[in-house]
């Protein structure tokens, strides 16, 4: 068997697979799925018995130029899986806008009335964070005592579709700290990092003025990162008047990442080589969780995606906005539990096909 049956084969097996779980998902006909595993199939059968193309090249006066017909179906069925991949995700994203919008108009209903009875007192007043949860009822408590107690009081949880108690624990912390702006907001059905992310800043984007607020961070909450390390972004901040958002960075002078994987350091020192390659920015630290804005910035920068792709779409959004930015040391604690979360090294795959699909083929 030659390499290039190999690879027919695994493309066929591949290709013949999505059609059968976008079949399943209802988004493509059951006419179009058997055109679509007949065409895919013959190309299977045809690169087990090459000679049975060629005595069909034969027949038709092509000779082993029926290797051609290969080619070209390889091709079409290709142009039909990228044209059926885009269907699907315009579906998806319409799910997820209609999903996005009545979570946050039900959020704003709840809030309103607090929020005209507000004033800012303090600094931090002027900052509101952005935060998304999913099954995150084991750490999540403990992060929102930290904000707390580092004197936030304006924070924004999505609670993106979260099957454990993640959204009874927030209730209970709206309840506990009455004191805090603390907005709900929920995804009925689970959408993704960039999608949680993208409700989140399109809430506080419409209602900034009443919020009362200046600048936006985005902050997870498995625990990971550091509130403390608001004190290095404000210095940042003060120092910075001019920069329309600050970044963190694990490698740059003054950072630390408490027990970082070996394999984990390698990806991202990769990443940064792709994000350099694919989005012209200079970071060392491309996936960032732990950001900064402006409001200014903030209504520059346009998300898409809803899943992981959307950090890279962050990256793109900067350059071609040409938002000028700081990178801020940080200290980050590598537990079992983000490891296993959302820092899974498995993520990076699934991450890069996100960014190659989005960049070359949506």
């Amino acid at each position: 068997m030659t390499k290039l049956q190999i690879v027919l084969i695994l493309a066929c097996i591949s290709f013949m697979y999505l059609a059968f779980r976008a079949f399943k998902r209802n988004k493509i006909s059951l006419i179009t799925f058997c055109f679509f595993f007949l065409g895919w199939g013959t190309i299977a059968v045809f690169s087990l018995k090459i000679q049975w193309l060629n005595a069909i090249g034969i027949t038709f006066w092509l000779n082993r130029w029926a290797e051609l017909i290969v080619y070209f179906s390889i091709i079409i069925l290709f142009y039909i899986v990228f044209h059926l991949l885009n269907i699907i995700s315009k579906n998806w994203y319409d799910l997820t806008r209609l999903i996005s919008t009545n979570a946050i108009n039900k959020a704003y209903d709840e809030v309103k009335d607090q929020l005209s009875h507000r004033e800012n007192s303090k600094e931090l007043d002027d900052f509101i964070f952005n935060i998304r949860v999913y099954n995150e009822a084991k750490v999540l408590w403990k992060t929102i005592d930290e904000i707390v107690a580092y004197w936030v009081r304006k924070m924004v949880f999505i609670n993106d579709g979260s099957r454990d108690n993640s959204l009874d624990i927030l209730e209970e912390k709206k309840k506990q700290y009455p004191k805090c702006l603390i907005v709900i907001i929920s995804h009925t059905i689970n959408r993704g990092w960039g999608a949680a992310n993208k409700t989140g800043y399109n809430f506080i984007k419409k209602y900034a003025k009443a919020l009362n607020i200046k600048r936006v961070v985005w902050f997870d909450p498995d625990w990971q990162m550091d509130i403390k390390d608001m004190e290095r972004f404000q210095k940042a901040i003060q120092n910075n008047k001019d920069v329309d958002l600050f970044l963190w960075s694990r490698f740059i002078k003054g950072a630390i990442s408490y027990d970082m994987p070996t394999s984990r350091r390698i990806i991202l020192r990769l990443s940064k080589i792709i994000t350099r390659l694919f989005y012209g920015v200079k970071v060392s630290d491309p996936h960032n969780g732990y950001r900064v804005y402006t409001l200014p910035a903030l209504e520059k920068i346009n998300i898409n995606a809803d899943g992981m792709h959307y950090a890279n779409e962050i990256n793109e959004q900067i350059a071609i906005n040409k938002l000028k930015f700081v990178e801020v040391p940080v200290d980050i604690r590598y537990t079992d539990y983000s490891l296993w979360k959302g820092q899974k090294n498995s993520n990076s795959w699934k991450l890069g096909w996100e960014m190659i699909y989005q960049k070359f083929f949506s």
